[in-house]
């Protein structure tokens, strides 16, 4: 009986895990589209257009996780220069996040989007990641 409740915590866990990352995305989302309205971002739904979201941001995770360690990994091996990890950081991920983002605009045809606009998007999404390159301490 134990194990039935503990297995129904870790699925209630997962599920409003999962609600909330739906709900901030959504949140990131809505901003994002005001912005992008005025590059020329064309969508026929707000629903729409957190769906394009939500799954695009899916897409590019794995790629983003791959452009991010790339320059963390020479930073702390002495390789590179932290200012150059943070370059190398913000082309990586910009070029990452714009292919995430222009894969899922190229199958949904609800949603249209321009280069600009999404080239914009990235470099704020690699912008706000910054921070995050730094050399690990011993």
């Amino acid at each position: 009986m134990d194990n039935n409740n503990n297995k129904r915590e870790k699925i209630i866990i997962f599920i409003l895990g999962a609600v909330l990352i739906i709900v901030v995305l959504s949140i990131i989302a809505i901003f994002s589209s005001a912005i992008m309205r005025l590059l020329g971002f064309e969508y026929e739904s707000v629903g729409g257009f957190i769906l394009y979201f939500i799954i695009a941001s899916i897409v590019s995770y794995p790629m983003n996780l791959v452009a991010g360690a790339f320059p963390k990994a020479l930073l702390n091996l002495d390789r590179i220069t932290r200012k150059m990890a943070v370059c190398m950081y913000v082309l990586l991920d910009t070029i990452t996040t714009f292919f995430g983002f222009y894969i899922v605009d190229y199958f949904m045809p609800s949603v249209s989007a321009n280069t600009i606009s999404l080239i914009v998007l990235a470099l704020v999404f690699a912008l706000f990641g910054i921070s995050d390159v730094k050399k690990k301490e011993s």
